[in-house]
């Protein structure tokens, strides 16, 4: 059983596959800027404003608000422009090929740590900070399926 279909380059789609592998470090980060936030709001009530409470404050917003922007820009910034163009995908019992103009890449599927459904998409999560998303609105329904259908055949990493 083979899939095949055209994957083409979607900025949108690129920034919701960075989010999806950045959302474990903007979570610590959200956590840790709401505590320092309080902190310096509980500092500041006990002893007035101060530039250290203040400064506890402010740190603290900036984490929990401006931090996932900032890493999603820094992201984007880092690829290689090689990435931002169309390719074709093919899945099969062996793994995942991506073929473009630029590049060719093959996945075996014991490469792939663990796959995440989400209503949109499939991401297969080759380390901690990569993953591949697959988009389901991409794929037919028997695609879709059949897709389904392999990810329950395939030896886990």
């Amino acid at each position: 059983m083979e899939i095949s279909m055209a994957v083409p380059y979607d900025e949108q789609r690129l920034r919701r596959s960075l989010k999806f592998v950045l959302r474990r470090n903007v979570k610590r980060l959200r956590v840790i800027g709401l505590i320092m936030a309080a902190l310096g709001a509980v500092l500041m009530l006990v002893t007035g404003p101060t530039i250290t409470t203040i400064l506890l404050v402010v740190l603290g917003l900036v984490y929990a608000v401006a931090m996932e922007p900032l890493l999603l820009w820094q992201s984007l910034r880092a690829l290689n422009p090689a990435t931002r163009q169309d390719y074709r995908l093919t899945v099969d019992e062996a793994g995942i090929t991506m073929k473009a103009d630029a590049y060719e890449q093959r996945l075996a599927w014991s490469t792939i740590q663990r796959v995440d459904e989400q209503p949109d998409a499939w991401f297969l999560m080759i380390t901690k900070a990569q993953a591949l998303g697959i988009y389901k609105n991409l794929m037919t329904a028997e695609q879709r399926s059949q897709f389904v259908a392999i990810l329950a055949q395939r030896q886990p990493a």
